[in-house]
């Protein structure tokens, strides 16, 4: 579930767009401060940090402006005040930019951040709707439409729904397949075939996730001094029970969470 861009914002971008629309909500008549957009990527990542040790997300000044200047650039906000002290304010395309950011994500991980977008939209929805249609003369019917579909929670809810299904599936084929191996090596074994015969059959026959990068083979004349019977045996049961089933089941247990917001955004 390691996924994603290694900088900050490839990897929580939800926090950063969430905090955009939270900074121009609360200081929407003078504009925001890149303190102020800092300060609320930290409180809410705070809320997402178990530990309670104050924010999880150490975010550098450098980073934000980056992120406000690719705003400024793209026309998503607007630059006021001097460059010692500017402030800004999102336009109605960036309201809308960023929102579509916050919900349209290929992947939720960490999984704790699908929780915070999905309260940050229960809260503040109607709040949302009214700074969007207050950025500009013209609200058509098009655009409250295309609002009512990011903010609807059902939706959401759902996509997180298919995205836990893939993942339960894959950890299902890891499990399997390390449950093959296993019981591959252990007959192979019994029957006295020769080790390097046992390992070319597992390769052939149930080959590890980054054969592509490193062939089986290559790892083994890499590592000869290595138990490899044993990992096939031994280890690749114990990577089964002890890091993808409990994996599987925290999954499935995300996916029962999801069916009962579900049924609270359908009241």
């Amino acid at each position: 579930m390691i996924k994603g861009k290694k900088t900050h914002l490839g990897r929580h971008r939800a926090l950063f767009d969430a905090a955009a629309i939270g900074a121009h909500a609360r200081f929407s008549a003078q504009g925001f401060r890149q303190k102020d957009l800092r300060f609320l990527i930290e409180l809410f990542s705070n809320w997402l940090e178990s530990a309670m040790e104050g924010p999880s997300l150490a975010v550098e000044n450098t980073q934000i402006a980056r992120y406000l200047d690719v705003l400024v650039n793209d026309g998503l906000a607007k630059q006021t005040g001097g460059p010692k002290q500017p402030r800004y304010r999102l336009t109605r395309v960036g309201l809308m930019e960023s929102l579509a950011r916050l919900v349209h994500r290929r992947h939720w991980w960490p999984i704790e951040e699908f929780f915070f977008v999905y309260h940050f939209l229960e809260s503040y929805h109607a709040r949302i709707e009214a700074l969007i249609a207050k950025e500009g003369s013209m609200f058509p019917c098009t655009m409250k439409l295309e609002i009512a579909q990011l903010l609807d929670l059902k939706s959401l809810v759902a996509r997180q729904e298919q995205l836990l299904d893939r993942e339960i599936a894959k950890l299902d084929l890891r499990i399997g397949d390390c449950r093959k191996t296993s019981e591959l090596a252990r007959k192979l074994k019994e029957r006295g075939i020769a080790s390097d015969l046992i390992l070319k059959e597992i390769q052939e026959k149930v080959p590890y996730q980054l054969n592509n990068q490193k062939p089986m083979a290559e790892l083994f004349r890499e590592t000869p001094e290595e138990n490899w019977i044993w990992e096939m045996e031994v280890g690749s049961q114990q990577r089964a029970v002890r890091i993808f089933t409990p994996l599987k089941e925290l999954l499935v247990h995300m996916r029962g969470q999801m069916g009962a917001l579900k049924a609270k955004a359908s009241m």
